[in-house]
């Protein structure tokens, strides 16, 4: 299956660097309602550090039954701690026809390593 799969699929888009997106862009575009985040961990990993205040939580296994949840209207960063997932998860979205999807150039602890006080009151607030 996942011979026929790779046989099939053209992923050259991810050598260009261009899906990815930084972690204070993503930020400002959030604050400005422009994107969400989709975190697809799975929930046991979620539970223990909730991202949900950006986005959603659709673990990746069930994004295929969930895509719909999902808007067309802003931009869709994907978010995982080592960025299979996460690079997966923007090929199914692409594959599906949303056009404005990224991945997030960063983990799970990063971005709230982002969120430290001082960035909240400076670029959030």
């Amino acid at each position: 299956m996942l011979k026929e799969f790779l046989k099939g699929v053209n992923l050259d888009y991810l050598a260009s660097g261009e899906p990815k997106i930084d972690v204070e862009t993503f930020l400002e575009k959030w604050k400005n309602g422009e994107a969400i985040l989709l975190d697809v961990r799975t929930k046991e990993e979620s539970r223990f550090v909730s991202l949900e205040a950006f986005g959603l939580n659709i673990p990746l296994s069930e994004l295929p039954d969930r895509v719909s949840e999902l808007p067309k209207d802003k931009l869709i960063c994907t978010i995982c701690p080592g960025k299979i997932r996460a690079t997966l998860a923007f090929a199914f979205l692409i594959d599906c026809g949303f056009e404005n999807v990224k991945i997030l150039n960063g983990s799970p602890a990063e971005l709230v390593d982002t969120l430290k006080p001082g960035f909240i009151k400076k670029k959030l607030l």
